[in-house]
């Protein structure tokens, strides 16, 4: 897992996460661990899907702006239920998360991470391409024309 429940609580507070992972019980005083580390396992994953094209997975040293991005989706898991719904700010965060994630699985944006087999961190498709057909047309078939 890219994040854990210290993570959430370090970047969203301890309120926030107690309320989201309890939000059946009003009166408990301990975040629920074992719900909050389900969702961070399930960004986890969705953030393994995109990544598994470029890089080997899982990254065993994540990049702060992945353990970031991890929080935010795992955040808005935890905020979706039967008794709960997610904020703007979640949607919006998540949003961004994805768009990034997009942009990972594209390469244009690169991770400090190590590739996966045969991924070669370059864009498809860059780079000069040579053919081995002899040309048609050069300067001395065009020159009567």
């Amino acid at each position: 897992m890219y994040a854990t429940a210290t993570d959430m609580i370090a970047r969203f507070g301890e309120t926030q996460i107690l309320r989201l992972s309890n939000p059946e019980d009003l009166t408990a005083t301990t975040v629920n661990v074992a719900k909050v580390n389900q969702a961070i396992a399930d960004a986890t994953a969705l953030i393994d899907g995109y990544l598994r094209k470029r890089y080997a997975v899982p990254v065993l040293a994540p990049p702060v702006d992945l353990i970031a991005g991890c929080c935010k989706i795992a955040r808005y898991e935890l905020a979706q239920g039967e008794r709960t719904t997610p904020t703007e700010q979640m949607k919006t965060d998540r949003s961004d998360v994805m768009k990034w994630l997009e942009q990972i699985s594209r390469g244009v944006v690169h991770l400090d991470a190590p590739l996966a087999d045969g991924a070669t961190g370059q864009a498809i498709g860059s780079g000069p391409r040579y053919s081995d057909r002899p040309r048609d047309f050069d300067h001395t078939t065009l020159r009567d024309m």
